[in-house]
């Protein structure tokens, strides 16, 4: 049996909200990651339509696994600054509304000096959110961009007021020329939930999402990883780019479970 809870991003799926729950269950997904900005927007559930969506689902035998809130800009560029730690602490409400622990998001390119005006504010936004966290019961898991685990884990480590995890993508190392296992050796202590993507460094120096298994990702050795740190959160099956991402994520879903029955 697999040992790990597999989902998919609902919109690698590209239908309506009601038919992703059954196109996930055809996959074989156990849960299902959702976008709160352009899928599932807090204004367009009431608190019955919320209980209605989680009835569905529960019928259906699947969960959500987590939120995703997409950003535009770094939280820590002060435009609009304000509107987007808001956006985050709504997505969190809603989070716990719908009894999700985790929303995932960007906070942009960490700043290389940790002196500058730009790396303290956003330290304080991180603090703040985390604060917001414990009240709320929901935590934030930060995406990386292109990152070092390095600078990733002094970031967090700055984090002082509650709980800010990281959402490990392997793929965002490989495509970035650094080592996604070792990435995740550093990190492990901090990584709540895996979003499943594969990629390599193209020739031109430019990082290429790939198909699952194919890229530079060594899977096997990651979910190994996983079972060892005693990892028990989500595998979130995810697909950015290609023509066929409903095939793409069914079929890496298989991998995943091919490969799992191996560990």
């Amino acid at each position: 049996m697999m040992p790990f809870r597999l989902a998919v991003a609902s919109h690698c799926l590209s239908q309506p909200v009601r038919k992703i729950i059954r196109a996930a269950v055809e996959i074989g997904a156990q849960g299902i990651q959702f976008d709160v900005r352009n899928e599932l927007r807090p204004s367009d559930l009431s608190e019955s339509g919320r209980r209605q969506l989680l009835h569905e689902m529960e019928v259906e035998g699947v969960t959500i696994a987590s939120l995703q809130l997409p950003t535009r800009r770094s939280f820590y560029d002060l435009e609009q600054l304000d509107d987007r730690v808001t956006a985050v602490k709504r997505a969190m409400e809603f989070a716990y509304q719908l009894r999700v622990p985790h929303v995932i998001s960007r906070v942009g390119a960490i700043p290389a000096d940790k002196e500058s005006n730009d790396y303290k504010v956003l330290v304080d936004v991180l603090n703040d959110i985390a604060r917001h966290g414990n009240r709320v019961g929901a935590t934030l898991l930060i995406t990386p961009t292109r990152d070092s685990a390095a600078d990733m884990k002094s970031l967090i480590d700055e984090i002082k007021e509650g709980l800010v995890g990281i959402n490990f993508d392997p793929a965002i190392f490989a495509m970035n020329s650094r080592n996604s296992i070792e990435a995740f050796r550093l990190l492990h202590k901090h990584v709540l939930h895996i979003t499943a993507r594969d990629g390599l460094r193209d020739i031109d120096g430019s990082g290429q999402e790939t198909v699952l298994g194919r890229g530079e990702v060594d899977w096997i050795e990651l979910l190994a990883l996983l079972g060892e740190a005693d990892y028990h959160g989500w595998i979130n099956v995810d697909r950015t780019s290609g023509e066929d991402k409903p095939g793409d994520v069914a079929r890496a879903i298989q991998y995943l479970k091919n490969v799992g029955l191996e560990q």
